[in-house]
């Protein structure tokens, strides 16, 4: 199974990461899917499409546990697990699928680094922000800033918010290594 990583996160959040590799009749033989997924899963006309709705509900049922959990959307498009208390949010780059689930409101973002980042960085960096950046890793810390304005989008939840000017994110230093909680 593709399942990157699956870890806690202050003993609240859990965040899952699937790389997708899988066929289509692979993911469909992963879960027990109802009759209305089924339907709604024909909808989608890409297959790469298909594969990341399947796998969102398969990676919810390895995190969760729960064998008939949904996922259902509301009129903004932000997504809830139907009868459970936990928090959902989704995101999907290329072969890459990210949930997170948390008690409380939450956002998630994943994204492949590309250099056109770099053409829009004024559309969505403060000056400040823009200030900045580090020489060298330019792209990189500029998918971070993306990402994190991203998942606040995504906490926020409504779609009233302008990434320049309302989702303002503290300067840090980018850095390649993951950061260890352990030493």
């Amino acid at each position: 199974m593709p399942l990157l990583t699956k870890r806690e996160i202050e003993k609240r959040g859990e965040p899952g990461i699937w790389h997708i590799t899988e066929s289509l009749d692979v993911l469909l033989k992963k879960k027990k899917f109802t009759k209305n997924d089924l339907e709604a899963l024909s909808s989608f006309s890409s297959e790469q499409r298909k594969k990341e709705w399947l796998v969102a509900r398969i990676l919810v049922e390895v995190m969760t546990g729960k064998k008939d959990i949904q996922i259902q959307y509301d009129e903004r498009n932000k997504p809830s697990l139907i009868d459970s208390k936990k928090y959902i949010s989704l995101s999907h780059s290329h072969d890459l699928l990210a949930v997170i689930l948390d008690d409380s409101e939450t956002g998630i973002d994943i994204e492949l680094v590309k250099s056109k980042i770099l053409r829009i960085k004024e559309k969505f960096m403060s000056k400040k922000e823009l200030n900045s950046l580090q020489k060298g890793n330019e792209a990189e810390h500029l998918t971070v800033y993306w990402c994190a304005k991203e998942s606040l989008y995504k906490l926020y939840g409504k779609k009233e918010l302008a990434f320049k000017e309302n989702l303002i994110i503290e300067s840090f230093q980018y850095s390649e290594k993951e950061s260890s909680r352990d030493g």
